[in-house]
């Protein structure tokens, strides 16, 4: 093939060329997290966390829109790397699982961890999505299907730009990563990283309590109204930020924030109620 041809290919399938390098990145870091694992080297750790900076940002800048403006994105950038250097000291390539994919999830949840550590929502809005949780789970009981906000608003008596807001106050912690809580009591808590995590690490009863979660959760998915059930997939599953699903649902991006949260607190609230 001559020149002229080779780069009429890449102009004709430059994501075919983009797929490539990422493959060779990612095949370079893992040999990288191999090396250090086996020797301990922190100036081959530090360029595995160079490489993965921008794996960091991207991670920190998507969750920094649902935060409050007082949580600084540098702060989380640095919880971030904690979650990478972690990642990098327990990754095993014998679960056959992409090392960016692993280090993900760990960023998140150091990211989670370092904000709960903080305990920066204030107590009364806690109080305010666990008392949302019980209602909307004791209504949808009594009505036999997932109300509407009208009826939520309703409920509560409030009007609807009133409950609307009031969804807005607890989104913060709403948002929720594989690694954050979807339920929790005194005796137990439950993440969604638990629901999906490798079998091989629990007994048969672990097994089974997890199994049962997962679907629980798949069923809370189906359930939900269509226009939930779209943000939850263009968030979680197609990576989209809150501004983005907006522009697909041609709605404004709070009103993508008060969709999201009422649909977590829905699924919250049947895990909470039904377990």
């Amino acid at each position: 093939m001559n020149k002229a041809a080779a780069r009429e290919n890449e102009r004709v399938d430059p994501d075919a060329s983009k797929a490539e390098k990422r493959a060779l990145k990612n095949e370079l870091i893992e040999k990288l997290v191999a090396k250090f694992q086996k020797s301990g080297d922190l100036k081959v750790r530090d360029e595995i966390v160079v490489m993965n900076l921008s794996l960091i940002n991207y991670i920190a800048e998507r969750m920094a829109v649902s935060l409050p403006q007082s949580v600084e994105s540098d702060d989380l950038k640095s919880l971030g790397i904690l979650g990478l250097i972690d990642a990098i000291g327990n990754f095993k390539a014998e679960k056959q699982v992409r090392f960016t994919s692993y280090a993900a999830l760990r960023i998140k949840g150091s990211i989670i961890d370092g904000l709960r550590s903080l305990d920066w929502v204030p107590r009364s809005v806690r109080k305010k999505a666990r008392d949302l949780e019980k209602n909307l789970q004791g209504l949808e009981i009594e009505l036999g299907r997932p109300a509407s906000e009208k009826e939520m608003s309703q409920k509560l008596g409030l009007t609807l730009p009133e409950y609307q807001g009031l969804l807005e106050e607890v989104s913060p912690i709403t948002f929720l990563s594989l690694n954050d809580t979807v339920y929790d009591d005194d005796d137990q808590s439950v993440r969604l990283g638990d629901v999906i995590e490798d079998n091989e690490n629990f007994g048969p009863h672990s097994m089974l309590e997890r199994e049962e979660m997962k679907r629980l959760l798949v069923g809370g998915i189906n359930n939900l109204p269509e226009r939930e059930k779209l943000v939850v997939a263009l968030y979680y599953y197609e990576g989209l930020t809150l501004k983005e699903i907006g522009e697909v649902m041609q709605i404004s991006e709070s009103r993508v924030c008060q969709i999201h949260t009422e649909s977590m607190l829905r699924l919250r609230g049947k895990l909470k109620y039904t377990v």
